[in-house]
């Protein structure tokens, strides 16, 4: 298999890359520890600049990448594949952050259960223990080249992970991952992300759409777990198209019944005769129950892009510091 060398300018760090790898993939499995957080192409916080030498960018739509970056020669090493030996400049951490100890594992399909016609709870059984962060994501490989973002919605200490996973008509990850059967084998990398629960003293509110419950449910487990210890207020809202979509709520109103001041407000976009809760879109409802000022939240948000994006803009509108808002971009 062919192998390029990328150095680092101003280092003596060297490293191979297998052909068809990204360069971020290469360096962190040599110990090489670039700065990174998504490893999706959203964040940008891996951009380097190339020095010399050529590189496919599997993503060329980015989120990251500007056209000033393209002026600058500026790469996001977490889509680029060399494609001859490469020179970069680019800032190397001495050890990977706490919370990125992102590494490759191999997995087995353990179970798959419908919670809807189009929505599943995924588990997979890894070859070792994985460390991750309650509200942090794994990047599947799903075979041909595909790979797909998913939170996990378990707690992390043991060898197995779970996903919620709804099925899109034009999404071939997601159909791709509806195929799954116990007993079929893949790898993944984790975890990646910054959008993890912090241990602080200030009230939460957690914010989910659709399966962004994943990543938000694993969030409410460790709060479940710290129970009264934390001593603090937390809302949990979760949108959903239907009363139907709202998966898992037997389990949820269980976790806030240990929580001391835990309250849940299910929201769905198109109500049936049965439902008395809230309707409309998720973003819409959230300031009619927020008591405090805004600014002494800690806001956790997942789900589409459109909903993370709405909330966003109203925390900005609100003046919320930014540092106070955790979210993970990736679709």
């Amino acid at each position: 298999m062919r192998e390029y060398v990328v150095t680092v300018q101003n280092t003596d760090v060297s490293f191979e890359v297998q052909d068809g790898e990204t360069i971020l993939t290469a360096a962190r499995k040599q110990g090489v520890w670039p700065q990174f957080e998504c490893g999706w192409g959203s964040c940008g916080t891996c951009k380097a600049t190339l020095v010399d030498g050529q590189v496919k960018n599997l993503l060329p739509d980015a989120p990251a990448l500007t056209k000033r970056d393209s002026r600058k020669n500026r790469i996001i090493l977490c889509q680029s594949i060399p494609e001859s030996d490469v020179t970069l400049k680019a800032r190397l951490l001495e050890e990977p952050e706490e919370h990125l100890t992102t590494a490759d594992y191999n997995a087995v399909v353990t179970d798959v259960k419908l919670l809807t016609d189009e929505i599943a709870l995924i588990r997979l059984g890894l070859n070792r223990p994985a460390p991750y962060q309650p509200g942090q994501y794994a990047i599947l490989n799903l075979g041909g080249g595909l790979r797909r973002c998913y939170s996990m919605s378990n707690l992390p200490g043991g060898h197995e992970l779970e996903f919620i996973v709804r099925r899109y008509p034009n999404g071939p990850g997601s159909q791709t991952m509806h195929t799954l059967t116990p007993g079929m084998e893949l790898t993944l990398e984790l975890p990646y992300g910054a959008a993890f629960v912090r241990e602080t003293k200030r009230p939460k509110i957690f914010v989910a759409g659709g399966t962004g419950i994943s990543a938000i449910l694993c969030m409410v487990r460790q709060m479940s777990l710290w129970g009264d210890s934390m001593e603090q207020e937390c809302m949990m809202f979760y949108g959903a198209r239907t009363p139907n979509d709202l998966v898992l709520m037997d389990e949820i109103n269980e976790l806030f019944e240990s929580i001391k001041d835990g309250s849940i407000i299910p929201v769905v976009d198109k109500a049936d005769e049965d439902w008395d809760g809230e309707v409309g879109f998720v973003n819409n409802v959230v300031g009619d129950y927020i008591n405090k000022p805004w600014d002494q939240y800690e806001f956790y948000i997942a789900g589409p892009p459109v909903m993370v994006q709405a909330m966003r803009k109203l925390l900005g509108e609100r003046e919320v510091d930014v540092t106070r808002v955790h979210y993970d971009s990736f679709g």
